[in-house]
């Protein structure tokens, strides 16, 4: 190997630290450099509450948090709770199959059909993200999955 190729591969492998290191300091920021996304925030810089606008940041911070805490809305009038009631035409079987265990293809389709630009998750990963994964990754997701669908329970976050 000639100087020039051992330099040229010590700035590869210096790159390739530096992208690393970065990553596991900021994975958000590093996904979204990878991905030529730009950075969305949402602000809320005031608030109406009771038909009286609030300004003053601490406050809109802790009215934000107790909506949040309590849920959005409330039924007053119960049409969320009728509309929930059990529908009579709909057939007891119905779902049966809801809970079977999933396999490759099924989820690959499905991550292949969701759509690119939205805003990710808990996990914060997007759907591109999850589109340029390894095989790897989408075969330890999908053991996930069905672990998930053979205890009926998700893990929190």
């Amino acid at each position: 190997m000639s100087e020039a190729e051992r330099v040229r591969e010590s700035q590869i492998r210096s790159a390739i630290d530096k992208r690393m290191k970065s990553f596991e300091l900021n994975k958000d920021h590093t996904i979204r450099s990878m991905l030529k996304c730009p950075f969305r925030k949402v602000t809320l810089d005031h608030l109406v509450v009771d038909d009286e606008l609030v300004l003053e940041p601490d406050l809109v911070k802790t009215k934000v948090d107790a909506t949040r805490k309590r849920g959005v809305f409330s039924d007053v009038t119960g049409v969320w709770s009728r509309q929930y009631q059990p529908l009579e035409y709909v057939f007891d079987d119905t779902f049966s199959g809801v809970m079977c265990l999933i396999n490759f293809d099924e989820m690959s389709s499905i991550i292949l059909s969701l759509p690119n630009r939205k805003a990710a998750g808990l996990s914060g990963i997007s759907n591109e993200l999850w589109k340029h994964c390894d095989k790897s990754v989408l075969d330890m997701l999908l053991v996930l999955l069905n672990v998930c669908l053979e205890c009926e329970s998700v893990f929190g976050p």
